[in-house]
């Protein structure tokens, strides 16, 4: 996975789709761990949301430091 969201202009809503989609694959890892599965798809899971993680850090980042856009 290897994704970026350089080109958004809204940071709020990068920052919670982000979220989401940690929220989405903890769920997903702790589904697979209560089935005692050691899998491939438990490492993938794993390394997404690794990945997801310094996206989102990243995100929140700019986004503390962009100015506000009128509405």
């Amino acid at each position: 996975m290897t994704r970026t969201f350089a080109g958004r202009r809204d940071g709020r809503r990068e920052v919670a789709a982000l979220v989401s989609e940690i929220q989405q694959l903890t769920s997903e890892r702790r589904r697979l761990q209560a089935r005692g599965d050691v899998s491939m798809e438990l490492e993938a899971n794993e390394r997404a949301l690794d990945e997801l993680r310094w996206l989102l850090a990243d995100a929140a980042r700019r986004s503390a430091v962009e100015p506000a856009t009128a509405a």
